[in-house]
C-alpha cells in the first residue's frame, strides 16, 4: 500500500515539474484567415468606428447614449452576437450589462449564463453561472464565473472542464481556476478528475492541449493494475513541433518491476515517404533482466525512382509483448520477421537490395534466427524476343547466417554458421497460338545455385565444402478446350479441362544443400502429369458466383500417396469449391480423397456472412484430417485433427455496443484451444472495454482479462489487467 501511495505521489508531482521546467509555448496559427462566425456582422473599415445593431420589444433611454432594452433582445457587434431578456447598453462608454437567459457568441466559443458584464472597447467581460461550448464540440466549460480576458483568452473560476457536453457529464475535471486560449492550450490549476460526483485523483497543475489539430502537451495520465506487475501508472508527453512529424515519450511505473520508458515517432517527409517507429525498454527490478522491443515501418520513393521499404520487428524475448504490451495478437506470435528493401526498376528489369532477419521462438529461452545481410537480386520479367518467344531471368547473391540454440545439459548454447549463396535462374516461355478455346504454353527453366558451405549428409552438420547445384525443369501447360453454355436469364457455365506436365532433372546432392528459404527447396527429380477440370458459373450480371476445381497428379518417378504400408503413383484427388451466392455470403469447401483408402481423409469448410451494411459479420471454419493419408515425402501418417473456429463482429444497440468473439475448439481432444471476446460500450463521450481470453497450446495455458476506460478526446485513462500463464501438467 505504501508503494502505491508513493507511486501516485510521484505521478502527481511529475506533471507540475514538467510544466515548470519545460513550459509549452503556443504560437498563432499560420494560414488563411478563418471565416467569420455565423451571426456577427462583418467588421467595418479600419477608419470607421465599429457599428452596433440592437433589436428589442421595448426600450428606454434613462440618459443620453444609454439604452435599456427589454424582451427578445438581440445585440450584434463585430465578433459578438448577444441575446438576452434585458440589456443596458452605454454607447458612450461601450459597456454592456445583460440579464435573464443570456447567450453570447464570440465565434470560437459560445457562453450562456444569468448575467454578463462586457466592455466592447477592451474586448473583456465576465459571465455569471456560465456554461461555455467550443464551436466544434471539442470541449465544454462550466463555472461560477467565466471571464473573457483578451482576444481568444478565457478564465474559469470554480468550474469544470470536459469533452462531454451532456447535461450531467459522466466525467469532468473540476478546477479552482483555469485559463484557456481557444484552439491552443488550457492551463488548469488544482484539477480534480471526477466520475459523476466521485473524485478519482488530483494534480496540482496540468497543461491540456485544446487544439483541433495535433498539438504539443502532456497526455492524460493512465492508471491500472496487473496481477503480475501490481499497481501501474503511465504518463506521456506528446510533441508536435512541425506538421511533418510528431513524437510521444512514455514513462511507466510498475509496482513490482520498476520504471519503463517508451517512444513512438511518426513522420511524413513527403506524401509518398512516411514511417513509424516504436521502442520500449525496462530493466526489471525483480530479476534485473533487460527487456525491450523495437519496431520500424517505412515506405519511401525518391525522385530517382528508387523505392525503399522497411518493416523491422525486434524483441528481447518471446514473452515481452504478453507481459508489457498486452497485445493479444502479438502475444501468440511464433516469432518476428524483419525486412528492408531498396528497389529500382528500369522497364522489365529490377534491382532489389535487401536485408532480412527471421526469428522463430522454439521455447521461452531458445530461438532460431536466420539473417540475410545483405542480399542483392537482379531480375527481368518475361519479355518478347521474337517469333512469340518470351525470356526472363532471376539472379541473386546473398550473405546468409543462421543462429540456433542447443541444450548443453545445463543451459542453452548458441550455434552460428555463415555462408554465401549465388543463384542464376533463366527461363523462357513460348505461348503457342492454336485456336481461341485452347491455350498451350511450354516453359523451360535452368537453375544453378552455388554455396560456399554445405551439409555433411552423414552428420547433418555445416562442415561440408563448396557446393554447386544444377538442374533443369520443363513444364507444358494445356488449358482447354473450353465449353460454355448460357442459360435463360443471362447465367453462364464454363467448363475448362487442363493438363500440366512437369519434368525436372535429378539432383544427387540434394541432401547436402543448406536450406534457408524456398529457393533451396525448389523441386528437382520430377516427372509427373497433373490433370483436372475447372468449372465457373457466372450470374446474370456477369459476377462470378461459383468456382470449382478437381485435380489429380500421376508420377513416373516415385510414389505420391502412401497408406498402411501401400504406395501409389497417383496423388490424392483434390476438390476445391468456392461460392458467392450474394455479395455478402461466401463458402469455401476443400476435400482430399485418398486413392488407396478410398475415402476422404482431409476436409475443410468455411462459411462467411455479413449484413448489407457490414454492421454484422460472422465466419465459421471446420477442418478435419484423418490418419488414412500420409506425407508424400516422408511417408509418416498425418496426425488426426478436427477443429472448429467461430469469429464474429457484431454491432448492437445503434452501434453503442460492439462484440467481437473468437472461439477455437479442438474437437479431437474435446477442449477449447482459444476463447476470446472483446466487448466495447461506447457512450456519448466515453467508452468501456472488456477483453477476456484464454488459449491453450499443448500443455501451456495463458489466461488474461483486461478492462479499459477511454474518454473522448483523451484516450485510455484506466487499464486493468489480470491473468496468468503456465503448464497444466
Amino acid at each position: 500500500m505504501r508503494r502505491r501511495l508513493l507511486g501516485a505521489a510521484l505521478l502527481a508531482a511529475g506533471f507540475p515539474a514538467l510544466a515548470q521546467v519545460a513550459p509549452i509555448p503556443w504560437h498563432p496559427k499560420v494560414g488563411p484567415p478563418a471565416p467569420a462566425a455565423a451571426g456577427p456582422e462583418p467588421a467595418a473599415a479600419p477608419d470607421a468606428p465599429p457599428r452596433a445593431a440592437l433589436t428589442f420589444d421595448s426600450v428606454q433611454t434613462p440618459e443620453p447614449g444609454v439604452y435599456l432594452a427589454r424582451g427578445n433582445v438581440r445585440f450584434t457587434y463585430p465578433g459578438l452576437v448577444l441575446t438576452c431578456d434585458a440589456l443596458t447598453y452605454d454607447g458612450d462608454k461601450g459597456t454592456l450589462w445583460a440579464t435573464g437567459q443570456v447567450s453570447v457568441d464570440f465565434g470560437a466559443l459560445t457562453l450562456s449564463g444569468s448575467e454578463l458584464h462586457y466592455d466592447l472597447r477592451r474586448g473583456t467581460g465576465s459571465m455569471r453561472d456560465a456554461y461555455g461550448s467550443e464551436k466544434s464540440g471539442l470541449y465544454v466549460l462550466r463555472g461560477r464565473e467565466i471571464k473573457k480576458t483578451g482576444e481568444g483568452w478565457y478564465e474559469v473560476v470554480d468550474g469544470t472542464f470536459s469533452s462531454c457536453n451532456a447535461a450531467a457529464p459522466p466525467w469532468a475535471i473540476r478546477v479552482s481556476k483555469a485559463k484557456f486560449h481557444v484552439d491552443h492550450y488550457a492551463f488548469l490549476h488544482n484539477p480534480r478528475f471526477k466520475v459523476r460526483s466521485a473524485p478519482v485523483f488530483y494534480l496540482p497543475y496540468l497543461v491540456w492541449p485544446i487544439k483541433p489539430e495535433r498539438s504539443t502537451g502532456l497526455l492524460f495520465p493512465q492508471v491500472g493494475s496487473s496481477s503480475t506487475r501490481g499497481f501501474t501508472t503511465s504518463s506521456a508527453l506528446f510533441l508536435a513541433p512541425a506538421e511533418w512529424w510528431d513524437d510521444t515519450v512514455y514513462l511507466d511505473t510498475f509496482e513490482t518491476e520498476g520504471v519503463g520508458v517508451g517512444e513512438e515517432l511518426r513522420y511524413a517527409l513527403r506524401p509518398e515517404t512516411f514511417g513509424w517507429f516504436h521502442g520500449y525498454y525496462i530493466r526489471q527490478r525483480s530479476d534485473e533482466r533487460k527487456r525491450w522491443d523495437f519496431s520500424w515501418a517505412h515506405v519511401g520513393r525518391s525522385r530517382g525512382e528508387w523505392q525503399s521499404q522497411a518493416d523491422l520487428n525486434l524483441v528481447s524475448d518471446a514473452n515481452f509483448w504478453r507481459d508489457y504490451q498486452r497485445d493479444y495478437s502479438k502475444g501468440t506470435a511464433p516469432g518476428t520477421d524483419s525486412r528492408a528493401y531498396l528497389i529500382r526498376q528500369w522497364g522489365p528489369y529490377s534491382l532489389n537490395v535487401r536485408g532480412e532477419r527471421l526469428r522463430q521462438f522454439l521455447t521461452a529461452d531458445a530461438a532460431l534466427t536466420q539473417l540475410r545481410l545483405p542480399g542483392v537480386e537482379w531480375r527481368s520479367a518475361l519479355r518478347p524476343v521474337g517469333r512469340g518467344l518470351y525470356v526472363g531471368f532471376q539472379t541473386s547473391a546473398d550473405a546468409l547466417r543462421k543462429e540456433w540454440a542447443t541444450w548443453s545439459g545445463a543451459a542453452y548454447a548458441t550455434q552460428r554458421v555463415s555462408y554465401g549463396r549465388f543463384d542464376l535462374h533463366p527461363f523462357a516461355e513460348w505461348p503457342l497460338r492454336t485456336v481461341p478455346w485452347l491455350d498451350v504454353t511450354p516453359r523451360l527453366e535452368l537453375r544453378a545455385t552455388g554455396y560456399t558451405r554445405s551439409l555433411d549428409p552423414a552428420t547433418g552438420l555445416y562442415n561440408g565444402g563448396a557446393l554447386w547445384r544444377r538442374y533443369g525443369r520443363f513444364t507444358l501447360d494445356l488449358s482447354g478446350p473450353r465449353f460454355h453454355r448460357r442459360f435463360r436469364g443471362g447465367a453462364k457455365h464454363v467448363v475448362e479441362p487442363f493438363v500440366q506436365y512437369a519434368f525436372a532433372s535429378a539432383d544427387n546432392r540434394a541432401g547436402e544443400v543448406p536450406v534457408f528459404d524456398l529457393l533451396d527447396q525448389s523441386g528437382t527429380d520430377q516427372n509427373y502429369v497433373n490433370y483436372g477440370v475447372r468449372n465457373r458459373v457466372y450470374g446474370r450480371s456477369g459476377r462470378l458466383v461459383m468456382d470449382s476445381e478437381v485435380s489429380q497428379a500421376r508420377s513416373a518417378r516415385g510414389p505420391l500417396s502412401r497408406s498402411a504400408g501401400e504406395s501409389s503413383a497417383f496423388s490424392p484427388v483434390l476438390l476445391s469449391l468456392r461460392a458467392w451466392p450474394s455479395k455478402t455470403v461466401s463458402a469455401d469447401l476443400r476435400l482430399r480423397y485418398n486413392v488407396l483408402a478410398r475415402a476422404v481423409d482431409a476436409q475443410s469448410l468455411s462459411l462467411s456472412a455479413a449484413t448489407a451494411d457490414q454492421r454484422q459479420s460472422a465466419r465459421v471454419t471446420y477442418l478435419s484430417t484423418r490418419t488414412l493419408g500420409a506425407s508424400s515425402t516422408s511417408g509418416v501418417p498425418l496426425p488426426p485433427a478436427r477443429e472448429l473456429s467461430v469469429a464474429a463482429a457484431l454491432k448492437l444497440w445503434s452501434e453503442k455496443v460492439t462484440v467481437d468473439p473468437v472461439l477455437e475448439r479442438d474437437l479431437e481432444a474435446r477442449r477449447w484451444r482459444n476463447q476470446r471476446v472483446v466487448l466495447w460500450y461506447r457512450g456519448s463521450c466515453f467508452a468501456v472495454g472488456l477483453e477476456a481470453g484464454r488459449r491453450q497450446i499443448g500443455d501451456f495455458r495463458d489466461t488474461e482479462v483486461r478492462v479499459l476506460v477511454s474518454l473522448k478526446n483523451v484516450g485510455n485513462v484506466v487499464d486493468l489487467a489480470a491473468g496468468g500463464a503456465g503448464y497444466t501438467r
